[in-house]
């Protein structure tokens, strides 16, 4: 069973999105959230940097994600893989980046 699940783009036969599995959804974006909770709750310095860089790390991948899937031709897609890699950040740049791979775009 595949951690993956591939949709096609508009009116094609090759797959220009990757879903990543649940689990992926459930630990990456659910710590994100609940990192938030406890940096926003805490007193404590490293909690709210933690969180900070964190949130930071997720913006910046999701921005290459974006930008790599829409470079590389992916059309309405690039937003799909925007908005995946901010929630749940390196399984869906790392899906991105073996799919561009695959393709033999440089990215």
């Amino acid at each position: 069973m595949s951690s993956m699940s591939a949709v096609s783009g508009m009116g094609g036969d090759t797959a220009t999105f990757q879903l990543v599995a649940p689990y992926w959804w459930v630990t990456n974006l659910g710590g994100i959230v609940a990192n938030g909770i406890i940096a926003a709750r805490s007193k404590k310095r490293i909690a709210k940097v933690t969180f900070a860089v964190g949130a930071a790390y997720h913006v910046v991948a999701a921005g290459y994600a974006y930008y790599a899937a829409r470079e590389a031709g992916l059309g309405d897609d690039a937003w799909k893989w925007g908005l995946q890699t901010l929630a749940v950040g390196t399984p869906s740049a790392r899906a991105l980046h073996r799919m561009l791979q695959e393709r033999g775009v440089d990215a």
